[in-house]
């Protein structure tokens, strides 16, 4: 059995890198499979072209959506981490000047548009799906807090050198071009980073104001003094997408180079 080879796509949107890299990564799930049972030389040479076609679909996106993005950055301050892509198709869908109201609205309308493509965390980042889906913030919210630990890991340190890991991937990568988009991806993480030590890695004593963002210390040492709601929630989802998709973006530059 011969595994078939994947061209790269003709792209007429900047959605479709990752709507293909999604296709395309179903199809090396099944030609892993087929290669297992016929390891011919030919399969492996295609295997490798396909995967190198895959690698280049999130990379080419993700530096393509970079420039949409930008504006994203203005809502970090209210604790909304959004990733690339997701405001292409975004418009205000009530009639809210809160950005809380707006977001929580939007994300969780179209959950699984948003959430559902996340491919890492097995059952444990299903569990919190289905948490949220239930109703269970608390136990989605204590679902989510060792995912991001494990991306932030995966990405780099809590001491701020993730900046300069991207930084350097960037000044190491093959893809030309690059000196545009490098302000907004050290700018996100270096905001992500100091977001999660400042609030939510924070440390909060019983007696100290219960802070306006959720506090892993306080939710898990049985201080939190609110209802845990859906924006709580909805809000680590979108720290969740946005460092599983560094993390996803950083490997892809460094399969380019194996590969290439």
């Amino acid at each position: 059995m011969k595994i078939e080879p994947y061209e790269y796509p003709l792209i007429f949107d900047s959605l479709q890198y990752f709507e293909y890299a999604n296709q395309l990564f179903k199809k090396l799930t099944a030609d892993k499979k087929i290669l297992e049972e016929y390891p011919t030389e030919e399969n492996k040479t295609t295997f490798k072209k396909n995967l190198l076609v895959y690698h280049c679909l999130i990379v080419d996106g993700t530096i393509t959506n970079g420039t949409i993005a930008e504006s994203n950055l203005k809502y970090q301050r209210d604790g909304w981490f959004i990733w690339l892509q997701t405001f292409t198709f975004f418009s205000v869908a009530i009639e809210s000047t809160d950005t809380d109201e707006q977001f929580t609205y939007w994300f969780d309308k179209y959950f699984d548009i948003h959430f559902g493509d996340i491919n890492f965390g097995g059952r444990y980042f299903a569990e919190a799906i289905n948490n949220y889906k239930d109703g269970q913030y608390y136990s989605c919210v204590c679902g989510l807090f060792p995912l991001i630990e494990f991306l932030e890991r995966r990405i780099s340190k809590f001491d701020g050198e993730s900046v300069f890991h991207i930084k350097k991937a960037l000044d190491e990568s093959q893809v030309k071009d690059l000196s545009g988009y490098k302000k907004y991806f050290e700018e996100f993480e270096s905001n992500l980073n100091q977001f999660l030590k400042d609030n939510i890695y924070a440390v909060s004593a019983e007696t100290d104001d219960e802070p306006k963002f959720i506090c892993r210390n306080r939710v898990l040492h049985g201080i939190f003094t609110r209802d845990i709601n859906k924006t709580d929630c909805l809000k680590l989802f979108c720290i969740v997408k946005s460092m599983a998709q560094f993390a996803n973006w950083l490997h892809s530059l460094e399969e380019i180079k194996r590969l290439a």
